[in-house]
């Protein structure tokens, strides 16, 4: 979980820093706007795919663990509505930031106006803030989920 975290400064800051180097034209260790934009979606790509993976994952092993000691079932439906939160408005700045991407490369041919690729990082940088603080709420919620499994496995496991 802490990888992820540092995962999600890393990309915003590539991110922010990439979208700067757009306006102000400089290259960072030779890499310019169009290579460094490819590095940091690249991060950022990789960095929403492993926090959605966790929580799959997370998910699955709450399920299992529930299934396999036959423990309470309701503690799952928070699991459920935890990814209603977080995997929509997660997925949805993955299609910004990634059509972003895609609209610089089309500026830099001159396919599209350049107007459109600068609203459309913004509204992802923007978005992204809000998608960080749903992923740590997540966070939150999904360690109060797994303490709550364990605590009920204890107690049954001590029951037995």
């Amino acid at each position: 979980m802490i990888i992820c975290y540092i995962l999600m400064v890393l990309s915003f800051l590539a991110i922010l820093i990439n979208g700067l180097q757009g306006f102000l034209q400089f290259n960072i260790y030779k890499a310019n706007h169009i290579a460094f934009a490819f590095i940091s979606t690249i991060l950022y790509m990789f960095t929403q795919t492993l926090i959605m993976f966790y929580f799959i994952g997370a998910g699955k092993k709450v399920k299992e663990t529930i299934i396999n000691h036959d423990l309470n079932k309701d503690i799952y439906k928070k699991v459920i509505e935890l990814k209603k939160i977080l995997f929509p408005p997660l997925t949805l700045n993955m299609l910004f930031v990634g059509t972003a991407f895609i609209l610089g490369g089309a500026v830099h041919t001159g396919v599209v106006n350049k107007y459109w690729h600068t609203t459309l990082f913004f509204i992802s940088l923007i978005h992204y803030i809000k998608v960080i603080i749903i992923q740590h709420n997540a966070f939150i919620s999904n360690s109060n989920i797994l303490s709550i499994v364990g605590k009920d496995l204890e107690n049954k496991l001590n029951k037995e």
